[in-house]
């Protein structure tokens, strides 16, 4: 049975204070420059507090760089000429702490043998260095179409970076084979901390990986579930097709896998995040049900507690459901009249919501960012009997929630949003945080610069343009809104989806303005 969510009076507040409207963040546009055609768009970064730059690549020309002062005034344009290796494939720019590197894979057939380089970048003068480092070597790598070779992860302080890779497996059968992992670990100067590859403990039938984490002191975890019914553990028959977890993490001693097994009591898991929070903790959070419906209830943390020789001690997980107040905010008289029913059957849940984003604070609370999403498929039959198949996408409500230290809810807001198209390039958004706010910017219709409880979002449809909403959240749960501009007014083309963070106050985006210029939108949250 579902258990009803009571909430207190003074959690009202916090739920559904005051929506005010203000500014909360202003936006400007560097001066136009000429589109680096064929070239591969490789992000903006900033490479010093006043220095900023647009990065391009192109297989055998080498790198492009856009240089920008603080105020995007262009400074100049910089090329890389490609380093004298045959066969090699880009894997991109990289920071770790403060230092730049390109890094770049290598296949010699005739030897069997993959490796990764770095080759360092100056930032002052945008020059690679000439002599290329080592990162890996390796047999035959799993890939898809030649790509995605290799994986890589940062420390919470940006002072280590992960990477892993897959070995080729050496059976094809997923019931026999298993899958040989390589985990390598780097510092700031990519000089190698740890690297061996591990077989895993159970088959590819057996096991799924969903995520690699590493935390601030090195230590390399993975998450995978795996099925009850195992040739390892040797469960009964009756539990076929249910599995559990598995929280693993590398001994960098033996070069073996440690690992602790759990399970959420009664749920049925969604979504499942491996990650470190600011405190150091390994945490482990997502989407679960009541039921097997597909909806979603609510969100679980799950915290690991180590013992004082920081071996697995123990998990805690504390359940945060959706309150109804949230779910039927902005929702049509006749859905909540729905919702009402369905609450009454304990069968209430979110619909069609999509796990996002999990931001911590200093604190230890947690903000699990989600969005309802979803896709229809129209196929049709012509009278030649030959079929067509299109896609209309929609990008709804977000809906956030943060937690305490302890896991228990501090409030919860739904942002009204209804988006849909044939095409998605616009839709969504993108979420932003800084001192200890949490900005969410999307395309929106005018008519919803100030909608009330009570009403519904008017659609914003694919590729019409529309207002760049910003949405502001700050600790407490209280919001403030803000249509920054129209985009038709601007005559600039957004993709929020796109954008980046490249400082705590700065959201930037590249915009194509035609094929022979493009400029860079900045945003700067206040």
């Amino acid at each position: 049975m579902k258990k009803k969510f009571v909430l207190p009076f003074f959690l009202t507040s916090l739920f559904f204070g005051h929506l005010s409207y203000s500014q909360i963040v202003k936006y400007s546009f560097s001066q136009e420059f000429p589109t680096i055609k064929k070239h591969v768009d490789m992000g903006f970064y900033q490479f010093d507090k006043n220095i900023f730059a647009q990065t391009y690549y192109r297989h055998e020309e080498g790198m492009v760089f856009q240089i920008f002062d603080e105020k995007f005034n262009k400074i100049k344009k910089q090329e890389i000429v490609r380093i004298k290796q045959d066969g090699y494939s880009n894997e991109g720019l990289f920071c770790v702490k403060n230092d730049f590197f390109w890094l770049y894979s290598t296949w010699k057939r005739s030897e069997e043998k993959e490796q990764l380089w770095a080759l360092p970048l100056d930032k002052q003068a945008f020059k690679l260095g000439e002599k290329p480092i080592k990162l890996s070597e390796s047999g035959k790598l799993a890939s898809q179409m030649g790509y995605d070779k290799y994986r890589f992860y940062y420390s919470n302080d940006s002072a280590m970076m992960m990477m892993t890779c897959r070995l080729k497996p050496k059976e094809r059968r997923d019931k026999i084979n298993k899958d040989v992992i390589g985990f390598n670990l780097y510092d700031s100067q990519m000089k190698t901390l740890y690297s061996h590859e591990i077989e895993m403990p159970y088959t590819e039938a057996d096991m799924d990986i969903l995520g690699n984490e590493i935390d601030s002191k090195g230590n390399i975890y993975l998450l995978a579930n795996v099925a009850l019914n195992n040739s390892i553990d040797g469960e009964k028959k009756e539990n076929k097709g249910l599995y559990r977890y598995d929280l693993m993490r590398v001994n960098q001693k033996t070069n073996t896998m440690e690992s602790i097994k759990f399970s959420l009591d009664n749920k049925f898991v969604n979504t499942s995040i491996l990650s470190e929070d600011l405190l150091g903790n390994i945490i482990i959070t997502g989407y679960y049900s009541n039921g097997s419906g597909g909806g979603i209830d609510g969100a679980y943390i799950t915290r690991i507690e180590l013992d004082e020789k920081s071996a697995f001690k123990k998990l805690n997980t504390t359940y945060c459901e959706f309150p109804k107040e949230v779910l039927q905010a902005y929702e049509s008289e006749r859905t909540k009249r729905k919702m009402d029913r369905r609450d009454k059957k304990d069968d209430l849940e979110a619909s069609n919501l999509r796990f996002r984003k999990v931001i911590f604070d200093s604190e230890g609370g947690i903000t699990i960012i989600g969005e309802e999403y979803y896709v229809v498929v129209h196929t049709s039959t012509s009278s030649n009997g030959s079929t067509t198949t299109s896609y209309t996408y929609y990008y709804d409500n977000i809906l956030v929630l943060k937690a305490n230290k302890n896991g228990k809810t501090e409030w919860c807001q739904k942002i009204p949003k209804y988006q849909k198209g044939k095409k998605d390039d616009d839709l969504g958004f993108f979420s932003h945080s800084a001192k200890g706010n949490t900005y969410f910017f999307y395309l929106d219709n005018a008519k919803n610069a100030k909608l009330g409880l009570n009403e519904m979002p008017a659609l914003h449809a694919a590729g019409k343009g529309g207002f760049l909403t910003c949405v502001k959240i700050d600790g407490s749960g209280q919001m403030t809104k803000q249509s920054v501009f129209d985009t038709k007014k601007e005559k600039v083309k957004l993709r929020p989806r796109s954008f980046e963070t490249v400082d705590r106050n700065l959201v930037v985006d590249r915009l194509k303005e035609d094929r022979k210029t493009s400029k860079v939108f900045r945003l700067e949250v206040l």
